[in-house]
């Protein structure tokens, strides 16, 4: 299969996640089914759905005449074997439990012909802790969207110990044609990528919370003022080539190594001295050191758009 060959997408369970996967598909184009067993959570969808085009119009990014089309790109169904008869790209975006998952790739397995992919929106699981069952091992990946889905731009895209490249590949150029960007996982991890991240961050703040450090509002205030407002153009890992890390004098990176991965977390010593060896060499995780004024400016610009933008809005 390539991507020319996947002419309509279906999308299992129409709630939170669901209908805004589905409404990413329709606006780039595809027809698409979406299903769900409940007639109610099918109707909230199609209001969802409609409400999210709405303010997509007074954001002037789509026109009120495309609205009516990207509608009409979407039906609906509570009949599985109706989504499964056409389409050539499902994904699943059912409630996260593991054998409720398993019961339904094991049953799209035997009912979708043999070329459909079988994508999954787990946000936790990995496909071993479902997909095992399935026949078409090639043909199974996770999707794992972020809310609300149909704007937060990043989609994890991970494969299991079956997953074909071919499948791999599709999958992250489905994705790009749909204007999403795909992070690639080379494996699996449970939590994936991001929620991990989130996690950390989130338990440090319960934490701090716990102990009476700061209240939850000044926690949530600290985030979002400070290495929030700063994630736009910077995450974790730029965050150090924009310090100018590799100017460090020896020391201070050595002693900064060893704070960055300990053996007590639970890290294995070969972990540790792979974490610790590569702050220690000072060397930028992708910045050309001779750019770094120029990367520092752009950043500084980025930084002062989203000021004035948020000094416009205390305005209003």
């Amino acid at each position: 299969m390539n991507i020319a060959e996947i002419k309509k997408v279906g999308v299992v369970g129409a709630g939170t996640m669901g209908h805004g996967i589905a409404l990413n598909f329709a606006l780039a184009g595809y027809p698409v089914i979406l299903c769900d067993v409940n007639d109610n959570i099918i109707k909230n969808a199609l209001k969802s759905i409609q409400k999210a085009l709405d303010l997509f119009i007074e954001g002037k990014l789509i026109a009120k005449e495309e609205a009516e089309t990207v509608i009409g790109n979407i039906s609906i169904t509570t009949d599985l074997e109706e989504l499964s008869r056409n389409s050539q790209f499902i994904t699943e975006a059912i409630v996260e439990r593991s054998e409720d998952k398993k019961q339904l790739f094991n049953r799209l397995d035997s009912i979708c012909p043999p070329e459909t992919i079988l994508a999954s929106n787990t946000s936790w699981l990995v496909l071993s802790d479902f997909a095992s069952g399935v026949k078409r091992q090639d043909k199974v990946v996770i999707t794992h969207y972020f809310a609300p889905p149909h704007i937060v731009p990043g989609v994890e895209v991970c494969g299991g110990s079956g997953t074909s490249q071919e499948t791999y590949d599709i999958t992250c150029q489905l994705m790009e044609k749909i204007r999403k960007i795909p992070i690639r996982l080379r494996k699996e991890r449970t939590g994936h990528v991001i929620n991990r991240l989130q996690d950390a961050m989130r338990h440090e703040a319960n934490i701090l919370w716990a102990e009476g450090v700061a209240s939850a509002e000044d926690i949530e205030l600290g985030i979002i003022t400070t290495c929030g407002f700063r994630m736009p153009f910077e995450g974790s890992m730029k965050h150090f080539d924009i310090a100018g890390m590799w100017r460090w004098p020896k020391d201070v990176l050595e002693n900064y190594a060893e704070k960055e991965a300990d053996e007590s977390w639970g890290l294995s010593a070969e972990l540790v001295s792979k974490i610790r060896g590569r702050y220690a060499e000072g060397k930028p995780w992708f910045m050309d050191p001779d750019e770094y004024e120029s990367e520092v400016e752009k950043r500084d610009r980025d930084l002062i758009r989203r000021l004035k933008a948020l000094y416009r809005n205390e305005k209003e």
